[in-house]
């Protein structure tokens, strides 16, 4: 599995996308919009440099959306 593979089978289990898309693009110092239109649509291109922190960042709200759902 590559990368972007991973990225898009973590991406399909967030709840809260817009979110996520926000995080990523505070943590990564982007525009939002750049983040939405161009890593995380049909296209796919999330920057080869930038690709392990997304996997991570996915990974953990993965991990706190589930921890919530939980206490539910």
């Amino acid at each position: 599995m590559t990368k972007i593979d991973n990225i898009q089978t973590l991406w399909q289990q967030l709840h809260n996308k817009t979110e996520f898309i926000k995080l990523v693009a505070k943590d990564l110092d982007r525009s939002p919009n750049t983040v939405h239109n161009h890593w995380f649509a049909r296209f796919w291109q999330v920057p080869k440099g930038c690709e392990d922190r997304v996997i991570v960042l996915l990974q953990n709200t993965i991990k706190q959306q589930e921890s919530k759902k939980q206490y539910k």
